[in-house]
Protein backbone atom coordinates (compact mmCIF):
# COMPACT_ATOMS: atom_id res chain seq x y z
CA UNK A 1 0.00 0.00 0.00
CA UNK A 2 1.52 3.34 -1.03
CA UNK A 3 2.49 5.77 1.63
CA UNK A 4 -0.21 8.52 1.94
CA UNK A 5 2.33 11.34 1.69
CA UNK A 6 3.56 9.90 -1.61
CA UNK A 7 0.02 9.91 -2.96
CA UNK A 8 -0.42 13.52 -1.88
CA UNK A 9 2.87 14.49 -3.49
CA UNK A 10 1.99 12.66 -6.70
CA UNK A 11 -1.40 14.34 -6.87
CA UNK A 12 0.16 17.76 -6.29
CA UNK A 13 2.74 17.14 -8.97
CA UNK A 14 0.04 16.09 -11.42
CA UNK A 15 -2.02 19.18 -10.60
CA UNK A 16 1.04 21.38 -11.01
CA UNK A 17 1.76 19.78 -14.36
CA UNK A 18 -1.78 20.42 -15.53
CA UNK A 19 -1.56 23.99 -14.28
CA UNK A 20 1.72 24.57 -16.09
CA UNK A 21 0.25 23.18 -19.30
CA UNK A 22 -2.80 25.40 -18.99
CA UNK A 23 -0.54 28.33 -18.33
CA UNK A 24 1.53 27.54 -21.41
CA UNK A 25 -1.60 27.09 -23.51
CA UNK A 26 -2.94 30.41 -22.27
CA UNK A 27 0.34 32.14 -23.11
CA UNK A 28 0.29 30.62 -26.60
CA UNK A 29 -3.28 31.83 -27.07
CA UNK A 30 -2.40 35.33 -25.93
CA UNK A 31 0.65 35.34 -28.22
CA UNK A 32 -1.50 34.07 -31.09
CA UNK A 33 -4.03 36.84 -30.48
CA UNK A 34 -1.25 39.41 -30.39
CA UNK A 35 0.30 38.21 -33.68
CA UNK A 36 -3.07 38.09 -35.41
CA UNK A 37 -3.97 41.55 -34.14
CA UNK A 38 -0.61 43.08 -35.07
CA UNK A 39 -0.75 41.57 -38.55
CA UNK A 40 -4.27 42.93 -39.07
CA UNK A 41 -3.25 46.33 -37.75
CA UNK A 42 -0.28 46.52 -40.12
CA UNK A 43 -2.50 45.55 -43.07
CA UNK A 44 -4.94 48.28 -42.10
CA UNK A 45 -2.21 50.91 -41.86
CA UNK A 46 -0.81 49.84 -45.23
CA UNK A 47 -4.27 50.14 -46.84
CA UNK A 48 -4.74 53.50 -45.14
CA UNK A 49 -1.45 54.79 -46.62
CA UNK A 50 -2.49 53.61 -50.07
CA UNK A 51 -5.84 55.33 -49.72
CA UNK A 52 -4.20 58.59 -48.65
CA UNK A 53 -1.78 58.44 -51.59
CA UNK A 54 -4.73 57.98 -53.95
CA UNK A 55 -6.54 60.86 -52.29
CA UNK A 56 -3.57 63.15 -52.86
CA UNK A 57 -3.20 62.05 -56.49
CA UNK A 58 -6.91 62.58 -57.18
CA UNK A 59 -6.95 65.94 -55.44
CA UNK A 60 -3.94 67.06 -57.49
CA UNK A 61 -5.63 65.88 -60.69
CA UNK A 62 -8.73 67.94 -59.90
CA UNK A 63 -6.57 70.93 -59.01
CA UNK A 64 -4.72 70.70 -62.32
CA UNK A 65 -8.00 70.39 -64.21
CA UNK A 66 -9.34 73.37 -62.27
CA UNK A 67 -6.26 75.38 -63.22
CA UNK A 68 -6.70 74.40 -66.87
CA UNK A 69 -10.35 75.48 -66.76
CA UNK A 70 -9.44 78.80 -65.14
CA UNK A 71 -6.80 79.48 -67.81
CA UNK A 72 -9.24 78.57 -70.58
CA UNK A 73 -11.92 80.88 -69.20
CA UNK A 74 -9.46 83.75 -68.75
CA UNK A 75 -7.97 83.39 -72.23
CA UNK A 76 -10.08 81.69 -74.90
CA UNK A 77 -13.52 82.29 -73.38
CA UNK A 78 -12.67 85.82 -72.34
CA UNK A 79 -11.62 86.58 -75.91
CA UNK A 80 -14.85 85.08 -77.25
CA UNK A 81 -16.94 87.24 -74.91
CA UNK A 82 -14.99 90.42 -75.67
CA UNK A 83 -15.42 89.99 -79.41
CA UNK A 84 -19.07 88.96 -79.11
CA UNK A 85 -19.82 92.09 -77.10
CA UNK A 86 -18.95 94.16 -80.18
CA UNK A 87 -22.32 93.17 -81.57
CA UNK A 88 -24.67 96.13 -81.91
CA UNK A 89 -27.36 95.01 -84.37
CA UNK A 90 -30.29 92.73 -83.60
CA UNK A 91 -29.43 89.97 -86.02
CA UNK A 92 -27.92 86.70 -84.96
CA UNK A 93 -24.23 86.18 -85.62
CA UNK A 94 -24.88 82.68 -86.82
CA UNK A 95 -27.76 81.51 -88.95
CA UNK A 96 -30.26 79.55 -86.89
CA UNK A 97 -28.93 80.75 -83.52
CA UNK A 98 -31.54 82.43 -81.32
CA UNK A 99 -30.45 86.00 -80.54
CA UNK A 100 -32.12 86.19 -77.12
CA UNK A 101 -30.41 83.01 -76.00
CA UNK A 102 -27.12 84.27 -77.38
CA UNK A 103 -27.25 87.53 -75.40
CA UNK A 104 -28.25 85.78 -72.18
CA UNK A 105 -25.59 83.12 -72.56
CA UNK A 106 -22.90 85.73 -73.18
CA UNK A 107 -23.90 87.48 -69.94
CA UNK A 108 -23.61 84.23 -67.98
CA UNK A 109 -20.34 83.35 -69.68
CA UNK A 110 -18.95 86.80 -68.92
CA UNK A 111 -19.80 86.27 -65.23
CA UNK A 112 -17.89 82.96 -65.28
CA UNK A 113 -14.92 84.73 -66.83
CA UNK A 114 -14.97 87.23 -63.97
CA UNK A 115 -15.04 84.38 -61.44
CA UNK A 116 -12.08 82.80 -63.18
CA UNK A 117 -10.15 86.06 -63.09
CA UNK A 118 -10.74 86.26 -59.34
CA UNK A 119 -9.48 82.73 -58.86
CA UNK A 120 -6.45 83.44 -61.05
CA UNK A 121 -5.50 86.32 -58.76
CA UNK A 122 -5.20 83.92 -55.85
CA UNK A 123 -3.32 81.11 -57.59
CA UNK A 124 -0.22 81.84 -55.55
CA UNK A 125 -1.96 81.16 -52.24
CA UNK A 126 -2.25 77.80 -50.52
CA UNK A 127 -5.97 78.27 -49.82
CA UNK A 128 -6.78 78.24 -53.52
CA UNK A 129 -6.28 74.47 -53.84
CA UNK A 130 -9.76 73.63 -52.65
CA UNK A 131 -11.30 76.18 -55.01
CA UNK A 132 -9.39 74.75 -57.96
CA UNK A 133 -10.55 71.27 -57.05
CA UNK A 134 -14.13 72.51 -57.01
CA UNK A 135 -13.67 74.31 -60.30
CA UNK A 136 -12.18 71.18 -61.83
CA UNK A 137 -15.06 69.09 -60.54
CA UNK A 138 -17.90 71.33 -61.68
CA UNK A 139 -16.70 74.14 -63.95
CA UNK A 140 -18.46 76.93 -62.07
CA UNK A 141 -19.57 77.44 -58.49
CA UNK A 142 -21.31 80.62 -57.39
CA UNK A 143 -18.96 81.53 -54.55
CA UNK A 144 -15.70 80.53 -56.17
CA UNK A 145 -14.67 84.15 -56.57
CA UNK A 146 -14.39 84.51 -52.79
CA UNK A 147 -11.95 81.61 -52.67
CA UNK A 148 -9.08 83.92 -53.56
CA UNK A 149 -9.57 85.61 -50.18
CA UNK A 150 -8.88 82.36 -48.36
CA UNK A 151 -12.36 80.89 -47.99
CA UNK A 152 -12.14 77.18 -47.21
CA UNK A 153 -13.74 74.75 -49.61
CA UNK A 154 -16.37 73.89 -47.00
CA UNK A 155 -17.54 77.50 -47.20
CA UNK A 156 -18.25 77.38 -50.91
CA UNK A 157 -21.79 77.32 -52.15
CA UNK A 158 -23.64 74.92 -54.39
CA UNK A 159 -22.52 71.38 -55.09
CA UNK A 160 -19.04 72.00 -53.71
CA UNK A 161 -20.48 72.69 -50.28
CA UNK A 162 -22.63 69.58 -50.18
CA UNK A 163 -20.37 67.05 -51.83
CA UNK A 164 -18.46 65.34 -49.03
CA UNK A 165 -16.16 63.63 -51.52
CA UNK A 166 -14.94 66.95 -52.86
CA UNK A 167 -14.53 68.31 -49.36
CA UNK A 168 -12.41 65.30 -48.44
CA UNK A 169 -10.35 65.45 -51.62
CA UNK A 170 -9.79 69.18 -51.27
CA UNK A 171 -9.51 69.26 -47.50
CA UNK A 172 -7.12 66.40 -46.97
CA UNK A 173 -6.25 64.58 -43.77
CA UNK A 174 -7.54 65.29 -40.28
CA UNK A 175 -4.17 66.82 -39.43
CA UNK A 176 -4.66 69.31 -42.25
CA UNK A 177 -8.14 70.22 -41.04
CA UNK A 178 -9.98 67.98 -43.49
CA UNK A 179 -12.29 65.04 -43.00
CA UNK A 180 -9.50 62.49 -43.03
CA UNK A 181 -9.61 58.89 -44.27
CA UNK A 182 -12.79 58.15 -42.33
CA UNK A 183 -14.48 61.14 -43.90
CA UNK A 184 -13.53 59.96 -47.35
CA UNK A 185 -14.90 56.49 -46.73
CA UNK A 186 -18.17 57.94 -45.50
CA UNK A 187 -18.27 60.33 -48.45
CA UNK A 188 -17.87 57.51 -50.92
CA UNK A 189 -20.29 55.11 -49.26
CA UNK A 190 -18.08 53.28 -46.76
CA UNK A 191 -19.71 52.08 -43.55
CA UNK A 192 -16.65 51.07 -41.53
CA UNK A 193 -14.65 53.92 -40.06
CA UNK A 194 -11.83 51.69 -38.91
CA UNK A 195 -11.28 48.99 -36.27
CA UNK A 196 -12.23 50.23 -32.82
CA UNK A 197 -10.12 47.84 -30.75
CA UNK A 198 -6.38 48.41 -30.55
CA UNK A 199 -4.08 45.41 -30.31
CA UNK A 200 -3.26 46.34 -26.74
CA UNK A 201 -6.88 45.77 -25.90
CA UNK A 202 -6.40 42.04 -26.29
CA UNK A 203 -4.34 42.01 -23.09
CA UNK A 204 -7.28 43.40 -21.16
CA UNK A 205 -9.17 40.18 -21.79
CA UNK A 206 -9.61 38.13 -18.62
CA UNK A 207 -9.16 34.85 -20.48
CA UNK A 208 -6.90 33.73 -23.30
CA UNK A 209 -9.90 32.38 -25.20
CA UNK A 210 -11.54 35.81 -24.98
CA UNK A 211 -8.38 37.45 -26.37
CA UNK A 212 -8.34 35.06 -29.32
CA UNK A 213 -12.00 35.78 -30.07
CA UNK A 214 -11.34 39.50 -29.90
CA UNK A 215 -8.40 39.13 -32.27
CA UNK A 216 -10.50 37.18 -34.76
CA UNK A 217 -13.27 39.79 -34.59
CA UNK A 218 -10.71 42.57 -34.99
CA UNK A 219 -9.25 40.87 -38.07
CA UNK A 220 -12.72 40.61 -39.63
CA UNK A 221 -13.34 44.31 -39.06
CA UNK A 222 -9.99 45.15 -40.60
CA UNK A 223 -10.69 42.99 -43.64
CA UNK A 224 -14.03 44.74 -44.13
CA UNK A 225 -12.44 48.18 -43.79
CA UNK A 226 -9.68 47.30 -46.26
CA UNK A 227 -12.25 46.04 -48.78
CA UNK A 228 -14.11 49.32 -48.50
CA UNK A 229 -10.91 51.29 -48.89
CA UNK A 230 -10.27 49.41 -52.11
CA UNK A 231 -13.75 50.39 -53.31
CA UNK A 232 -12.87 54.02 -52.62
CA UNK A 233 -9.58 53.59 -54.50
CA UNK A 234 -11.46 52.27 -57.53
CA UNK A 235 -13.85 55.22 -57.34
CA UNK A 236 -10.96 57.68 -57.22
CA UNK A 237 -9.33 55.99 -60.21
CA UNK A 238 -12.59 56.57 -62.08
CA UNK A 239 -12.46 60.25 -61.12
CA UNK A 240 -8.89 60.59 -62.39
CA UNK A 241 -9.85 58.90 -65.66
CA UNK A 242 -12.74 61.34 -66.10
CA UNK A 243 -10.39 64.24 -65.36
CA UNK A 244 -7.90 63.07 -67.99
CA UNK A 245 -10.61 62.65 -70.63
CA UNK A 246 -12.03 66.11 -70.05
CA UNK A 247 -8.60 67.78 -69.94
CA UNK A 248 -7.63 66.25 -73.29
CA UNK A 249 -10.79 67.58 -74.97
CA UNK A 250 -10.35 71.05 -73.43
CA UNK A 251 -6.77 71.30 -74.67
CA UNK A 252 -7.66 70.19 -78.20
CA UNK A 253 -10.58 72.61 -78.49
CA UNK A 254 -8.52 75.46 -77.00
CA UNK A 255 -5.79 74.82 -79.57
CA UNK A 256 -8.33 74.83 -82.40
CA UNK A 257 -9.85 78.04 -81.05
CA UNK A 258 -6.44 79.71 -81.13
CA UNK A 259 -5.93 78.60 -84.73
CA UNK A 260 -9.19 80.22 -85.84
CA UNK A 261 -9.24 83.19 -83.47
CA UNK A 262 -10.41 86.53 -84.90
CA UNK A 263 -10.63 89.97 -83.28
CA UNK A 264 -13.74 91.37 -84.91
CA UNK A 265 -17.38 90.39 -85.00
CA UNK A 266 -17.40 91.45 -88.65
CA UNK A 267 -14.65 89.00 -89.58
CA UNK A 268 -16.00 86.19 -91.78
CA UNK A 269 -14.30 83.71 -89.49
CA UNK A 270 -16.20 84.82 -86.39
CA UNK A 271 -18.90 82.20 -86.87
CA UNK A 272 -16.40 79.35 -86.79
CA UNK A 273 -14.64 80.78 -83.77
CA UNK A 274 -17.97 81.19 -82.03
CA UNK A 275 -18.98 77.56 -82.61
CA UNK A 276 -15.65 76.29 -81.28
CA UNK A 277 -15.75 78.71 -78.36
CA UNK A 278 -19.26 77.69 -77.39
CA UNK A 279 -18.30 74.00 -77.56
CA UNK A 280 -15.25 74.77 -75.42
CA UNK A 281 -17.36 76.61 -72.84
CA UNK A 282 -19.88 73.74 -72.76
CA UNK A 283 -17.08 71.20 -72.19
CA UNK A 284 -15.76 73.33 -69.33
CA UNK A 285 -19.16 73.06 -67.68
CA UNK A 286 -19.44 69.26 -67.88
CA UNK A 287 -19.14 68.00 -64.27
CA UNK A 288 -16.50 65.42 -63.43
CA UNK A 289 -18.32 64.43 -60.24
CA UNK A 290 -21.91 63.38 -59.74
CA UNK A 291 -23.86 64.53 -56.69
CA UNK A 292 -22.98 61.29 -54.89
CA UNK A 293 -19.27 62.00 -55.30
CA UNK A 294 -18.55 59.36 -57.94
CA UNK A 295 -17.20 60.02 -61.41
CA UNK A 296 -19.60 61.19 -64.10
CA UNK A 297 -20.12 58.02 -66.21
CA UNK A 298 -21.21 60.06 -69.26
CA UNK A 299 -18.28 62.45 -69.37
CA UNK A 300 -16.54 60.71 -72.26
CA UNK A 301 -19.67 60.79 -74.43
CA UNK A 302 -20.51 64.39 -73.55
CA UNK A 303 -17.00 65.71 -74.13
CA UNK A 304 -16.47 63.78 -77.37
CA UNK A 305 -19.75 65.22 -78.69
CA UNK A 306 -18.57 68.79 -78.17
CA UNK A 307 -15.18 67.88 -79.59
CA UNK A 308 -16.80 66.59 -82.78
CA UNK A 309 -18.69 69.87 -83.18
CA UNK A 310 -15.46 71.80 -82.74
CA UNK A 311 -13.62 69.67 -85.28
CA UNK A 312 -16.30 70.28 -87.89
CA UNK A 313 -16.35 74.05 -87.41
Amino acid sequence: MPFPALLIWGGAALAAGVGIKKGLDAKEDFDYAKRKGERAEENYKKAERTLEANREETQQALEQLGKLKVETFTHQIKHLVSVAQQKKNTHSFIAGYDERIFVEEMKNTAAMVEQSLEIEKGLGGAAIGGALSAFGAYGAVGALASASTGTAIAGLSGAAATNATLAWLGGGTLAAGGLGVAGGMVALGGIVLGPALAVGGFYMASKAEEAVNQAIDYEKKVDTAIAEMETVNVTMKGIRTAVAEQAAVIMELAERFEQLKVDSVDDPGFGRMFIIGKSLKDVLMVPVLQDDGTANPNISTECSGYLEIGRKA
